[in-house]
C-alpha cells in the first residue's frame, strides 16, 4: 500500500471543536485533510485560545503537532522536514511559512486556506469604523486592506492552490485577473450538537447572541442590537421577549453598552447548550466582517431560526423566507424578530429548512467531501 503524501499544517489559531469561528475552521479542516495526508501541525499562535497544547482530538489525527512561539523570530520546528504540501492557514501565517516553502529535495505544492478576502474585510471594517466616528481607526484599516490585497496578490502568483470558503469570494478573486494558484471552495462547516430540547412554547420568546466580542464587527452588532434594535422591537412586541448575549472578550464599555431592559449579558459561557435549549431564535445583526459566519451555521446545527443582516448570511446558501429571515436596518430587524415572536409556526418552518440545508452542505462530512473531490495532490 503506497504511502500517503505528507502535509503541514501551519496555523495561527489552536484548532477547537467549539468557541471561536476561527479556530473551528482550523480544527474542521485539519479533520478533513486528515483522511487524506499524513499531517504535522505547526500553531504559531496569534489569536485566542492561547494554549499549551493541542487538545487531545486534534493531536491524535497528527503525525506531529507543536505550538511554538511566535518570537523573537518565525518558527523552523521541522524546515529541514520532506513535506508534499504546505498548507497555510490565512495570510497571516505567509511570514512563518517561508522556510517550508523550498526544500533541499522539491519544491512542495504550496497551499493557502484564505478563509476570508482580508482586503474586502479591512475596508468593510474601515467603513464601519468611519460610520461609528473613529477616523483613526478606519484609516488604520484602509492601509490594512491596501497590505492585504498586495499579499493576496503574492499568493495568488506564487501558490498552486488557494482555498475560499464560498463562491462568491472565489468570483471576487476571480476578477482581479489571471492567476497561477487553482482556486477552489472548502465551505466553512460545523458538527452537528446532540438535539437540544425545543424551548418553552409559551412565556418570554428568547433571542440569542453569540460572538466573540473582542472581535469589532461582533462588538458593533452588539451596540446596534441594544441600541437600535432592542427599542423598537419593545415596539412591536411589548412585554414579550429576551435578549441574551453571550461571548468572550467584551470590554467594560460594551458590557455597560448592553445593559438596557430586556437585555442579559451572559459574558463567558463554558457550554452554549444550555443557551440554545433556551433560545427560541438566534441573531445576527452583523455590519461588517467577511467569509462565512459559522455562528450562523451553529445556530442552524441547533435547530433555532435566524434573524440576520444580508452580510452576515454571504457565502452561505441560504434563501430569505426560507432558510433565514433577513434586515439591513433596525426598523425591518426589530420587523422580523417580531414575526418570530408571534407566529412560533414561522420559525418552525425556518429552522427546519436550516437544518435540512445545514446537513446537505454545511457538515464536516460535505467539508471532507469537497476536499475529496479537489484531490489529495
Amino acid at each position: 500500500m503506497a504511502a500517503r503524501p505528507r502535509l503541514l499544517y501551519i496555523s495561527p489559531v489552536v484548532p477547537m471543536l467549539t468557541g471561536n469561528g476561527l479556530a473551528m475552521r482550523a480544527g474542521i479542516v485539519l479533520e478533513a485533510l486528515a483522511h487524506l495526508y499524513d499531517v504535522d501541525l505547526l500553531v504559531a499562535p496569534l489569536y485566542p485560545p492561547f494554549l499549551a497544547a493541542v487538545p487531545e482530538p486534534f493531536a491524535k489525527l497528527c503525525h506531529r503537532a507543536a505550538i511554538v512561539p511566535t518570537r523573537p523570530q518565525p518558527p523552523r520546528q521541522w524546515a529541514d522536514s520532506r513535506f508534499d504540501v504546505v498548507h497555510v492557514f490565512r495570510l497571516s501565517m505567509l511570514p512563518f511559512s517561508r522556510p517550508y516553502l523550498s526544500g533541499w529535495w522539491r519544491r512542495p505544492q504550496r497551499h493557502l486556506d484564505l478563509d476570508d478576502i482580508e482586503s474586502v474585510t479591512r475596508r468593510r471594517l474601515a467603513a464601519l469604523y468611519r460610520q461609528n466616528g473613529d477616523a483613526a481607526a478606519a484609516d488604520r484599516e484602509a492601509a490594512a486592506a491596501l497590505r492585504q490585497e498586495a499579499l493576496e496578490a503574492e499568493t495568488l502568483r506564487t501558490f498552486h492552490r488557494v482555498y475560499v470558503c464560498s463562491a462568491g469570494d472565489r468570483r471576487v478573486l476571480e476578477t482581479r485577473g489571471r492567476a497561477r494558484a487553482q482556486l477552489r471552495v472548502l465551505p466553512n462547516a460545523v458538527r452537528l450538537p446532540a438535539p437540544v430540547p425545543a424551548p418553552p412554547a409559551d412565556g418570554v420568546f428568547t433571542f440569542l447572541f453569540v460572538g466573540t466580542l473582542g472581535y469589532y464587527p461582533n462588538e458593533d452588532a452588539v451596540r446596534f442590537l441594544c441600541a437600535e434594535i432592542v427599542p423598537r422591537l419593545r415596539k412591536f412586541a411589548p412585554g414579550r421577549f429576551a435578549v441574551h448575549i453571550a461571548g468572550t472578550g467584551a470590554a467594560k464599555s460594551l458590557i455597560e453598552a448592553a445593559n438596557v431592559p430586556q437585555v442579559r449579558f451572559l459574558g463567558e459561557v463554558p457550554n452554549l447548550d444550555p443557551y440554545y435549549a433556551q433560545a427560541h431564535a438566534v441573531l445576527a445583526p452583523i455590519r461588517a466582517g467577511g467569509g462565512t459566519r459559522i455562528k450562523v451555521l451553529e445556530a442552524f446545527s441547533y435547530g433555532r431560526p435566524v434573524v440576520a443582516t444580508n452580510i452576515a448570511m454571504e457565502g452561505i446558501e441560504a434563501r430569505p423566507e426560507e432558510h433565514v429571515l433577513i434586515g439591513d436596518t433596525p426598523e425591518v430587524l426589530a420587523q422580523q424578530c417580531a414575526r418570530l415572536v408571534f407566529d412560533r409556526a414561522l420559525g418552525q418552518r425556518l429552522a427546519g429548512n436550516a437544518l435540512a440545508l445545514l446537513r446537505q452542505r454545511y457538515t464536516v462530512e460535505a467539508l471532507a467531501a469537497a476536499l475529496g473531490d479537489i484531490g489529495g495532490r
